[in-house]
């Protein structure tokens, strides 16, 4: 079953595998090597056209820490605080 929030991401950047950041541990999880397949101005862009598209970051962020807290994994639902502080610090230099 697919989370709501992935939903809403595929009608913003493209369906399934054609996006391959759809799960947003790109934006989300500084730990994972998904992080680690875009850069940090290439993060800002997602942000921005996530806006755009008025998504609500706070409700995304909510959606992708319950959808691993499903999974019963803590350490990816609770590393966005540090995925975002790693991307205001970026964006404040």
């Amino acid at each position: 079953m697919e989370n709501n929030y992935e939903e809403r991401l595929d009608k913003i950047f493209g369906k399934g595998t054609l996006w391959k950041h759809r799960t947003f541990r790109t934006i989300f999880d500084p730990y994972s090597s998904e992080w680690n397949q875009t850069s940090m101005q290439q993060k800002i862009d997602i942000l921005k056209r996530l806006k755009e598209n008025n998504e609500n970051l706070e409700e995304l962020l909510s959606d992708y820490e319950d959808r691993y807290l499903e999974q019963n994994r803590r350490d990816i639902a609770y590393s966005a605080k540090d995925a975002l502080i790693k991307i205001i610090n970026f964006q404040l230099q």
